[in-house]
Order: structure tokens, then C-alpha cells, then sequence
């Protein structure tokens, strides 16, 4: 019997959705109540929740290998080429004025 374990990547987002939720039973307990015990108790799950996924973004930084897409989706390549096609802007009157001044100074 062979167990495969998932990713470092979707356990922590799995873990992640499970705090979130855990949070929010959190917050509908304090939005319903305003017994100082239940509040206290809202207040303890909302910290160890928050250090849970302290935690996990520990575990998440281990991982050696990112779950990186190996090329760029094809509207990103798209949009590089055709930014790199156009012709360079002109430049601005400034650095004109800046580029002769240097010129005159022989420094480029």
C-alpha cells in the first residue's frame, strides 16, 4: 500500500483554507457573544492559528524546488514580444540638452 504525499505547495494552501475557516468560526463566535469567556476562548484560537501558519510558512520556505511554471503563459510571451518589436520612444528634450552637455564635456 503506497501513500503519496502532496506537494509542500497545496499542504500549505490546504492548511491555509483550514485556518482560514478556523478563524471564521472564530469571528462568528465573538459576533455572537459577549460573555468574556467565549471571547477569551475566540481570542486562543485566533492565536494558535496564527502561529500555525507562522509554522507553515516555515515549512513552505524548506522546499527547495518552487512550484514555478517552467515558461510564461503564452499572452505574457505575446505581450513581452510585441514590447520588444516597437521601436524605442524618443527621447525627451532634457536628456537631449543632457547628452550635449556631456558631449561638451567629453565624458560620453
Amino acid at each position: 500500500m503506497s501513500q503519496t504525499r502532496p506537494s509542500t505547495r497545496t499542504w500549505c494552501d490546504r492548511l491555509q483554507q483550514k485556518l482560514m475557516d478556523a478563524i471564521d468560526a472564530a469571528w462568528a463566535m465573538v459576533e455572537a457573544s459577549d460573555d468574556p469567556a467565549v471571547l477569551a476562548k475566540a481570542r486562543d484560537r485566533a492565536r494558535v492559528c496564527g502561529q500555525l501558519a507562522s509554522e507553515a510558512r516555515k515549512v513552505l520556505a524548506l522546499d527547495p524546488k518552487p512550484d514555478k511554471p517552467s515558461k510564461p503563459p503564452g499572452a505574457i510571451r505575446e505581450a513581452s514580444d510585441r514590447l520588444d518589436a516597437q521601436p524605442a520612444p524618443p527621447m525627451a528634450a532634457q536628456a537631449v540638452a543632457m547628452q550635449a552637455a556631456l558631449a561638451k564635456l567629453k565624458r560620453r
